[in-house]
């Protein structure tokens, strides 16, 4: 049944609702025109802070990156410079030295962990084992933690602490996803060596050969797999 029908006349005559609600709001901003200028100054205030912080923050960023391409440059230049110890030294350390102005610049996110790790690395380069243990230790729980493993392993075989090594290196043999797998099954088997425990650096070389049989180390694999057996 159709409803009934309301003239437009009458229609007219009756308040509108949205129109109502408009009305009240107008008069309400009328009434408190004080508080509500404040308030919207304040909300500007905020925003432009967020935004001002958020600029300088991609600022810093964008510094901390162009003196890390230094610092990568100068680190580049010592494998070069290898057959002049007293130069690749000197590399290393102006090397050093830019890493840790582009963490001091920035030290949020990807950028300073990549610093970060690269001045242990540095410091390894410079025999500094145990500054360079202290510094990949800082960089175990973030996205470069396997290449901070790798570190430590080698810092520590290079102090002849076997064991530290070891458990470092098996770490990342146990990481299924680490890029630096092959490496620590290399660096587990050197370490069971010096441990004088043979028979297992035995069977983590032939695990180093099944896992990749046309590596570069293979030949120095199988070398030494026939070492041990003797």
């Amino acid at each position: 049944m159709a409803g009934k029908k309301i003239s437009r006349k009458k229609l007219l005559k009756e308040p509108d609702e949205f129109i109502s609600t408009t009305g009240k709001v107008i008069q309400y901003l009328r009434h408190h025109r004080r508080q509500v200028t404040l308030y919207g100054l304040i909300s500007l205030a905020v925003i432009a802070a967020v935004l001002g912080g958020y600029t300088y923050l991609l600022w810093q960023e964008g510094k901390a990156q162009a003196v890390q391409q230094q610092a990568f440059q100068l680190y580049q230049e010592a494998f070069v410079k290898a057959a002049n110890p007293e130069e690749e030294k000197e590399s290393y350390r102006q090397a050093l030295e830019k890493f840790r102005e582009s963490l001091a610049v920035y030290g949020r996110g990807n950028v300073s962990q990549v610093s970060q790790v690269y001045i242990g690395h540095c410091q390894y380069a410079l025999k500094e084992y145990d500054q360079a243990i202290a510094t990949y230790s800082l960089c175990l729980e973030g996205p470069f933690g396997a290449m901070a493993l790798d570190g430590l392993g080698h810092c520590y075989e290079a102090k002849g602490d076997w064991a530290k090594a070891l458990e470092n290196f098996q770490k990342n043999m146990e990481g299924l996803r680490s890029p630096y797998q092959a490496e620590a099954i290399l660096g587990a088997a050197r370490c069971y060596e010096a441990l004088n425990q043979k028979e297992k650096a035995l069977e983590v070389y032939q695990k180093a050969l099944a896992n990749n049989p046309k590596s570069l180390m293979t030949e120095f694999i199988q070398r030494k797999v026939s070492e041990l057996k003797g």
